[in-house]
Formats: structure tokens, sequence, C-alpha cells
């Protein structure tokens, strides 16, 4: 959240806030805080458990990237990601599930990407939703969450830089990846 190369434990109570005003239509509301807090610490924890943490608590971007790359050759389901990524994935998805159908249609897809991405094109925004959808999302309108789930699942595991599931946090161009991943990792 800071983008000092290091995911802390403030980070996550950033998230949780955030959670907060956005599913309470931009309001404050304490139990909803307090919701969050407790599930955003549970990740924390969790994260730190599988990937490690320094001196002063913190996890290092790098140690992060190189965790998920381990996971590339191990993981081929949803269940099989790490709790901290199962639990993220999932409070994103609920995050940008206004209508609360499950499932993405185009205009939470938006929603989405323009909260959490740097994106400046609303055409980027609909080609990288169009680019994720399957004939069946066609159909049906949307991403739903057992096809989102195999979208996260491809988007921590794929080695392929144009896969579709690139895109399922928001735009992500792969030509990129080298230069995001050295801003945010001061070891570069």
């Amino acid at each position: 959240a800071d983008k000092n190369g290091y995911i802390s434990w403030d980070d996550y109570r950033l998230m949780a806030l955030r959670t907060t005003f956005q599913q309470n239509n931009g309001e404050y509301n304490e139990d909803i805080h307090r919701k969050y807090l407790t599930h955003s610490k549970q990740m924390w924890e969790s994260l730190c458990s599988d990937v490690g943490g320094n001196k002063d608590g913190k996890v290092h971007f790098q140690d992060l990237v190189n965790f998920l790359y381990e996971l590339t050759s191990r993981t081929r389901h949803f269940e099989e990601l790490p709790d901290f990524l199962q639990n993220l994935a999932i409070e994103v998805f609920h995050m940008i599930d206004k209508k609360c159908d499950m499932m993405w249609d185009r205009d939470e897809y938006r929603f989405g990407s323009v909260i959490w991405c740097y994106v400046t094109e609303l055409k980027e925004i609909d080609k990288a939703f169009e680019s994720m959808q399957s004939s069946d999302d066609r159909k049906r309108g949307g991403i739903t969450l057992e096809r989102f789930k195999e979208l996260v699942t491809e988007f921590f595991t794929s080695l392929d830089a144009n896969s579709p599931s690139r895109n399922i946090f928001g735009p992500l161009d792969p030509n990129m990846a080298d230069e995001i991943l050295c801003r945010a990792a001061p070891v570069c």
C-alpha cells in the first residue's frame, strides 16, 4: 500500500479501512471495520507464516515474488493456494460484486480496476475484461465466482505473461512487470 518494497501489518490495516468504506457506500462503520480488521489480521498472519518476515515483522516484496514463483510448479487448483491468497481473492471478489449476484459484470470490473489499478483509459479496462471472458462468461453476462477462482489460480501459477488471467485484478501490461518489480523492491 505504501510502495516501500515491503508488506507490513500497516498495509493490511489500510486495506481493512479501504474495504470498510467501499463496502459501506463511503461511510465509516465501526462494526464493519472491526470485521475487516479481524479478517485482515488472519490474512497477514497467514502471509507471515507462509512467506516469512524480517526482524521488523515485514515481508519483502521480492520474498513474496519468490514464494509465488515456487507455487507455479505445485499448484493447480484454487484450494491449493495458500490461505492468505484465497482469502484475499475472495475478499476482492465480494468487494467488487456490488450487485451481490456472485458475478462480475463489466461495470463492476471497471469499478474495481479504477479503485486498485493505475489505469487512465476506460477502453483499456474494457479490453482487459473482454480478454478474460470465456464464451460461457459472455452468455452469462460476466465472470462468476467459480470462474474468478480459476482465473486467480492461473494468475498466481501461470508463467505465461500473456495469459488473460493477468488482468483479474485490473489491467496488467506484462511488458511492465520487470519495471514494477524493481520499483517495488529496492534490491534491483
